[in-house]
């Protein structure tokens, strides 16, 4: 019980907002197959339960559960992957588990593809999943009492601490199957369907530079108010936003020319120029505060930067490394601090200290938004904020009711 709201605890203290599509689509109760695209390593794992905030058992690798930190962080039901080292012999157990939780109504959340990746495209999905319902269909349990339902996961900046997230739920897939089809034929068929309903709640590009175009153009719509990553990204997988590329790449030419900051990978400013003042004076509200309070607590912010630049081997995992590192180091800080300043009977100074961290890991997000945008509007770049305008605009007709829903 306790690991459930640890990962929860993850989840929510790293991101910001984590925002959840579909939601009358989420079962009021068990037996549920949850199927996930993998995006973001481990991290999805915390994502999904902070989202869904139902009792997940995830099907982990074996891998996760080789160390003691690590089984402080992942707990589930574990099974070697093909490229994981151990006996795989032991799988055959895993997936009659899986079949016993469903079968006592619990909820089971599986990874199709078994490892993840932050490319333009997801990865081949594996036939795991659709194994496990045909386990369940040929223990004579019947297919209307299993709901099997496919999530997306789309991060703003997926390694940054305190961006954001949406997380998408799908409709549930159909799980009836024509009289006397073979068992191959039966595997084939639910795999198929399954890869269907994950690719509704997923976004798939040719490459890596329409990706890049496409969640560009997301933030700047979430950023702005205009619509939410989803709907922006599954229009620009159809190829639906010519009218969105012309000033967007126009924008991209004006800000590398005029040296434009950014912020989660974008160039960035207030919706509207009179907005400029409010941003300026919200900074020197909050910005120093925030400084302050990531001063206060520099070891353990220091110890999860140290730990993102020297041991992930792939973007996938630098969020996973930060929380890895920066969680309990920021436990034995925080036990640290109260422990001495209670000690001495500091109580103001143990109160100022809690307020800053708060401060910081709440205004944070905030405080580094309104600085790129107070930045880039005190020194003009000739071009370059016309062209966000006209950015935003094209946005703003191609989903004139995307921010409503």
């Amino acid at each position: 019980m306790w690991h459930r709201y640890f990962t929860r605890f993850c989840g929510r203290f790293f991101y910001s907002a984590i925002r959840v599509r579909g939601t009358e689509r989420i079962p009021a109760q068990g037996p549920v197959l949850w199927l996930g695209l993998h995006r973001n390593g481990a991290v999805d794992g915390f994502v999904y339960a902070t989202a869904l905030r139902r009792p997940l058992v995830f099907m982990i690798s074996t891998q996760l559960r080789r160390s003691f930190l690590a089984r402080l962080f992942f707990n589930g039901i574990a099974v070697a992957r093909t490229n994981d080292e151990g006996d795989r012999t032991a799988n055959r157990a895993a997936l009659a588990a899986c079949v016993a939780l469903l079968r006592r109504g619990g909820e089971l959340f599986v990874f199709p593809e078994g490892t993840s990746a932050l490319g333009p495209r997801h990865l081949p999905f594996k036939a795991g999943a659709a194994q496990l319902v045909l386990d369940w269909l040929d223990a004579g349990n019947p297919a209307a009492d299993l709901r099997v339902i496919p999530v997306g996961i789309h991060y703003s900046w997926p390694w940054a601490f305190r961006s954001a997230v949406e997380v998408v739920v799908g409709n549930p897939i159909d799980l009836a199957l024509p009289e006397g089809m073979a068992a191959l034929g039966r595997l084939r068929e639910l795999k198929r369907r399954m890869s269907v309903g994950l690719e509704t709640v997923g976004a798939n590009f040719a490459d890596a530079a329409t990706q890049a175009e496409a969640e560009a153009l997301a933030t700047l719509a979430a950023h702005a108010g205009v619509a939410s990553r989803f709907p922006v990204l599954k229009a620009a997988e159809r190829e639906a936003l010519p009218a969105c590329r012309i000033p967007w790449r126009e924008l991209e030419a004006a800000a590398v020319a005029c040296a434009v900051r950014r912020y989660r990978g974008v160039p960035l400013w207030t919706a509207q120029r009179s907005d400029d003042g409010g941003a300026c004076g919200e900074l020197l509200m909050i910005g120093p505060l925030v400084a302050l309070g990531i001063a206060f607590n520099a070891p353990p912010w220091l110890a999860a930067t140290w730990a993102s630049r020297k041991f992930p081997d792939d973007r996938n995992v630098i969020a996973l490394w930060k929380i890895l590192v920066g969680v309990p180091a920021g436990a034995l800080w925080l036990a640290a601090v109260v422990a001495v300043l209670s000690l001495r009977g500091m109580w103001l100074m143990l109160g100022i200290y809690v307020l800053l961290s708060w401060i910081a890991w709440a205004g944070y997000d905030r405080a580094k938004r309104r600085a790129v945008q107070v930045s880039n509007a005190a020194r003009p770049r000739v071009g370059a904020r016309p062209c966000f305008e006209a950015t935003i605009a094209a946005l703003a007709r191609a989903f004139p009711h995307a921010a409503e829903s």
